[in-house]
């Protein structure tokens, strides 16, 4: 990961980290992968392992009285309205359960401010599921013509074959396997190649999980670390935080934090976000957010507040997204001025088979769309599955 610049300002560049890579991430996180891994094969006598959400059956009576209900039912308006948001805005940082084996999503973003004039930006993000290996593995694809300059948090965070400040393409194949999906928790790894000559090899492992943290507020964390042989060893934490205000609107809260070896020290980004349901096919997002690092100094480098209307139009594949937004740079003398922006995004989205198909239902739910989080089947009275915690669905963040 490259120093972090911004495109209106330099930053000034510091003493890069010291080899103090994040190695007891790394190690630790590999420790659960080939812990889970031998309980995933197990023979086929044996029981199987117990998740995190199931109860005893002694306690599922007691569990099912009118409050447990009532929490229940908390929990799956929760989990619904976040998961709507989540598909619809396309959040590259979260993944459903219930998402299709496979998917194409290529955005073409149009933009105009005051200091680049006209810009174009195309990317393109493909997850192929491989049926013939267990449903274990998966092939993912990314490139883009440059990254995003005015983005808060990275679109796909502890990437090491892509690079947010970058201003010309850039590309990935990578290689996933699955060590262990709950509906609370998923864990897996994966080894890829950044596209140039001369290629850059890199491994990550990623851990996500998703917790209640009161009857309203969903908290959601992931800890990726990663090497690559451009940048060596790095960590990326994200953190979210979801309250439902009334059943069309989501407030949102995203924290990130990255290191790598050859970086400013912690880069990181934090962003309010209030997500409101318009119709079954269109939403608002209004926003606000600040980003920068810790090296030389703990200094914000950009503030950021914009809105975004994102709408289906024609068909169920095509989306049309208005984005106008300000942003106030940091400069070289450590002045800001504002920069006032729009973007006209178009976004066709191509999708593979969806998993167990059943009815969704609830006032999320739009005509056709696949199972909603916290489904009931297969759990005890009273107690809906929670979902698969984030990982991250085909889009961008809103």
């Amino acid at each position: 990961m490259r120093r972090p610049v911004n495109h209106r300002g330099s930053v000034p560049r510091g003493a890069s980290v010291g080899r103090r890579a994040p190695v007891t991430a790394a190690a630790l996180l590999l420790f659960l992968a080939s812990g889970i891994s031998l309980a995933a094969d197990l023979p086929a006598g044996s029981p199987p392992p117990a998740t995190d959400n199931i109860t005893a059956a002694a306690a599922t009576v007691a569990d099912n009285t009118w409050v447990d209900r009532y929490h229940s039912r908390v929990e799956r308006d929760l989990f619904e309205s976040v998961v709507w948001f989540d598909r619809f805005f396309g959040d590259e940082r979260l993944e459903v359960t219930e998402r299709p084996e496979s998917f194409l999503r290529w955005m073409n973003d149009f933009r105009w401010d005051e200091e680049e004039r006209f810009t174009f930006r195309s990317t393109i993000r493909a997850s192929l599921r491989l049926p013939r290996l267990k449903k274990r593995w998966r092939l993912v694809v990314s490139g883009e013509t440059r990254g995003d300059l005015n983005a808060v948090n990275p679109e796909d965070p502890g990437n090491p074959g892509l690079d947010p400040g970058s201003r010309v393409r850039t590309g990935s194949t990578e290689l996933f396997y699955d060590i262990l999906r709950t509906p609370r928790s998923t864990l897996d790894a994966g080894v890829g190649v950044r596209m140039k000559i001369p290629p850059d090899a890199f491994v990550r492992t990623r851990f996500q999980h998703a917790r209640p943290l009161t009857p309203a507020i969903l908290g959601r964390f992931t800890a990726i670390a990663f090497w690559s042989a451009r940048d060596g060893f790095g960590e990326s934490n994200q953190v979210d935080l979801e309250r439902p205000l009334a059943l069309p609107t989501l407030l949102r809260w995203s924290n990130s934090l990255t290191i790598a070896e050859e970086s400013n020290g912690w880069t990181w980004g934090t962003q309010l976000s209030l997500l409101h349901k318009l119709s079954p096919i269109s939403a608002m997002t209004f926003a606000g957010g600040v980003s920068g690092a810790t090296r030389p100094a703990w200094v914000a480098q950009n503030y950021r507040i914009l809105a975004r209307y994102r709408r289906n139009v024609y068909r169920k594949w095509l989306y049309l997204e208005g984005e106008p937004d300000i942003n106030w740079p940091r400069k070289e003398d450590g002045s800001r001025k504002p920069v006032w922006g729009a973007t006209l995004r178009v976004e066709i989205l191509f999708t593979g088979t969806e998993s167990q198909p059943q009815e969704r239902v609830g006032p999320f739910a739009p005509p056709g769309a696949p199972p909603r989080w916290g489904s009931a089947a297969g759990s005890p009275p009273g107690r809906p599955r929670l979902p698969t915690p984030p990982g991250r669905t085909p889009g961008r963040s809103p």
